[in-house]
C-alpha cells in the first residue's frame, strides 16, 4: 500500500521516503482504516522495480487486509481451471484496472459455478460460457504450454470470436492482422511511455501506453515508471497497426489501462 498515517493524523507517502530517514518513522506509521490503525513497516523499492511500499497485519474487516501471494496465484489458476473443466467456451472479463474479481459460487467460471447461457449472433444456440480475467489468462498461459495450444472457443472484450490458441499469441510467435487479438509475452524494453517485447531490430510487439492509461497502469503494475516494468511478463488485449519506416513494427495504442496486466519475473 501506497498511502498510511503518521502520528495517527497526517497522510504519508511511501514512495516519499528516504531510506536514510527510514529509522525516523518507525513505531510512527499505521493503517489509515478508522477500524485497524495497526502498526505497518516500510519496505524500500526492490531491485526488480517494485515500489516502495507500506505493509503488516491488518485488523479483520480492514479493506487492506489481503491474502498471500500464493493464495492470489492459486485462486487465478483456479478460475481458469474451473471454465476449462466445465464449460464449452470462454470468454474475457475486463476487471477494474490492477484488480481482479473474486469469483463466487454466483460467478460464471468460479469452482463449482454453472455456466452461463449465451445467444451468439442471432443464433437460437446457447453454449455454456465461463468468463476469466486478463491477470488469471495471463498465470495460466506462463505455467501451461497445453492450454497455449487449446482450441476452445474463445470470446475477447469486444465480441470477437477466436479459440484459445489463436486469440492469445506469444510476442515471439506474433504475426499483424486485422482485429482484436490478445499478445503476451515478456517486457524487453521499457521507456518513456513504450513497452516493447524485443529489441529495435526483431520488430516485435509494442504497446504506447498514453498519458491518460500511464498513471492507473503505474498504480496497479505498483512501480515508479515504466521502465521498471522490464523484464516483467504482460499481457494486452488491443488491435494491433504497424510504425512507419524500413522496419515496420506492430504496436497498440493503449487508452484503456484495464486492458493491459503484468506479472513480475517471478510471477
Amino acid at each position: 500500500m501506497r498511502w498510511a498515517r503518521l502520528d495517527g493524523t497526517a497522510d504519508i507517502d511511501a514512495w516519499e521516503i528516504l531510506e536514510s530517514n527510514r529509522h525516523r518513522y518507525r513505531g510512527r506509521i499505521t493503517c489509515p482504516e478508522t477500524v485497524c490503525g495497526k502498526n505497518l513497516h516500510w519496505r524500500k523499492r526492490s531491485s526488480d522495480g517494485r515500489a516502495a511500499t507500506f505493509y503488516g497485519e491488518h485488523a479483520d474487516g480492514c479493506d487492506y487486509k489481503t491474502t498471500s501471494d500464493e493464495q492470489v496465484v492459486e485462486r487465478e489458476l483456479e478460475e481458469v481451471d474451473a471454465v476449462i473443466n466445465t464449460c464449452a467456451e470462454m470468454q474475457i472479463r475486463l476487471d477494474p484496472a490492477g484488480g481482479s474479481r473474486a469469483t463466487s459460487q454466483h460467478s460464471p467460471g468460479a469452482p463449482g459455478a454453472r455456466g452461463r447461457t449465451h445467444v451468439h449472433r442471432g443464433n437460437d444456440r446457447t453454449v455454456r460460457a465461463g468468463s476469466t480475467g486478463l491477470r488469471p489468462l495471463l498465470r495460466k498461459l506462463i505455467s501451461s504450454p497445453e492450454f497455449r495450444a487449446d482450441r476452445m472457443p474463445l470470446t475477447l472484450s469486444d465480441g470477437t470470436r477466436t479459440t484459445i490458441a489463436d486469440g492469445c499469441v506469444h510476442a515471439a510467435q506474433y504475426v499483424f492482422s486485422p482485429g482484436t487479438r490478445i499478445v503476451w509475452g515478456t517486457i524487453a524494453r521499457a521507456s518513456g511511455n513504450w513497452l516493447n517485447a524485443g529489441d529495435p531490430h526483431e520488430a516485435l510487439p509494442a504497446v504506447r501506453v498514453s498519458k491518460e492509461a500511464l498513471p492507473k497502469v503505474l498504480e496497479h503494475a505498483g512501480v515508479q515508471e515504466l521502465a521498471d516494468l522490464q523484464g516483467w511478463h504482460f499481457l494486452v488485449e488491443g488491435t494491433f497497426t504497424l510504425t512507419q519506416g524500413n522496419l515496420p513494427t506492430p504496436y497498440v495504442s493503449l487508452s484503456a489501462p484495464n486492458r493491459i496486466v503484468f506479472l513480475p519475473p517471478s510471477g
